[in-house]
């Protein structure tokens, strides 16, 4: 079972934790702040059931090769609005729980941690909604997922293509009323340097209260590059814009993503959902009209159920969907097709995050001041040095 250990291969999906019914298996975040599988040794049975069923070994998609795909606006503005684009997921969930079905999705815990869990209503589909931007939990939801398939409910499951192809490898076999949502992934950041982020927030702002809520990315001052990121604490509120945001700058530098991500084997085509969501970025090069900056979305349709489910969507007078390339898609997100590369000082960066004598902040501005900024203030402190030593010999 040496594969358990290989982290740099391992997604932390969960697969073989939900398999085991020996309870040998249990996810645990290792040094980087990444979930892992742990064997507990006196419980494994040596079976080989997790190796089986774990998708970086054996997963491989049977969707399309050329997905059709369409720019996507949910036109209930109110969903669009708390969303980070145009609104897909709320659409696709609502049809499922009015067919008496279950969402799977991923919240923020009572602790503003991430993990995956269920929803039956509106409220709860709502605490689905947005980007979290850090590695989800998945807990024993692939488990949830089939107990409810097989008692014949509808089933909507979004996730990470790594989660969903984790999904799909435990399950074994496809359940026409399961519906599965991948998203466009840059890759999942380190869950300790979000601990990192959340705590520093707090000292910063000398803030004692308790963090409620975190949107990464508000769209009340726009869209995309325009979004900011709101936190609500039990004392105040803070909003940060995208380009300023410390956590946001590391994690789009890919220094603090996981190894896996660095060369993910499901950020292609083939994708591994029924459906593919994301930012519909490069919409104003395709039609500018379609932008009012509050946030528009592609979707690709992998499958013929996933075919089925958008067209049953696309009936409905509350969206607006118009047909894209995918050339021009990809052009414009390449994590459609492609893993993000990794960042050169990366396995420093980890370095000092283990040892935790630096902040985030600190940590920022170690690996990711551009040099020519370095210069300049170098260049302006031996100036002002100049200065002060011509003036004292000046004086004398």
């Amino acid at each position: 079972m040496d594969f358990l250990n290989d982290t740099k291969l391992c997604t932390g999906c969960g697969a073989c934790a939900n398999i085991c019914s020996h309870g040998a298996i249990v996810m645990k975040e290792n040094e980087k702040g990444f979930l892992k599988p742990v064997i507990d040794v006196a419980k494994c049975k040596h079976c080989g059931l997790c190796e089986k069923i774990c998708p970086v070994i054996n997963f491989k998609s049977e969707n399309f090769a050329s997905p059709k795909v369409f720019a996507f606006i949910n036109q209930k503005e109110n969903e669009r609005m708390i969303s980070s684009s145009g609104g897909v997921f709320p659409v696709f969930a609502d049809y499922i729980l009015k067919q008496g079905g279950i969402v799977f999705g991923a919240v923020y815990d009572s602790e503003m941690k991430v993990c995956h869990t269920s929803a039956d209503n509106s409220n709860q589909i709502k605490k689905m909604q947005g980007s979290k931007y850090v590695q989800s939990d998945t807990k024993y939801t692939y488990r949830e997922t089939k107990s409810a398939l097989e008692s014949g409910r509808y089933v909507l499951y979004t996730g990470t293509p790594c989660q969903i192809a984790g999904l799909k490898s435990y399950l074994r076999h496809d359940y026409e009323n399961l519906l599965t949502i991948d998203l466009i992934c840059h890759g999942v950041p380190s869950r300790k340097v979000f601990e990192m982020y959340k705590k520093e927030l707090l000292e910063e702002n000398k803030d004692s209260g308790k963090i409620l809520e975190i949107n990464m990315r508000d769209k009340n001052y726009g869209w995309g590059y325009k979004s900011t990121e709101t936190v609500k604490t039990t004392n105040s509120t803070y909003h940060t814009s995208a380009d300023n945001n410390v956590y946001h700058n590391v994690f789009l530098s890919n220094l603090s993503i996981n190894d896996s991500c660095l060369g993910c084997k499901f950020n292609k085509i083939p994708r591994t959902g029924d459906i593919t969501m994301g930012d519909f970025w490069g919409v104003d090069d395709f039609d500018g009209i379609v932008n009012d900056q509050k946030g528009v979305s592609v979707v690709l349709l992998n499958s013929s159920k996933g075919k089925e489910y958008f067209e049953r969507i696309n009936s409905l007078q509350s969206v607006f969907a118009k047909e894209l390339p995918l050339d021009f898609v990809i052009k414009y997100n390449t994590n459609l097709v492609a893993s993000s590369k990794p960042h050169r000082k990366r396995e420093k960066f980890f370095k000092d995050v283990i040892k935790g004598k630096k902040t985030l902040r600190a940590l920022k501005k170690k690996y990711l001041t551009p040099k020519k900024r370095i210069l300049k203030r170098l260049f302006k402190t031996i100036g002002e040095l100049l200065k002060k030593t011509v003036k004292k010999v000046l004086s004398v």
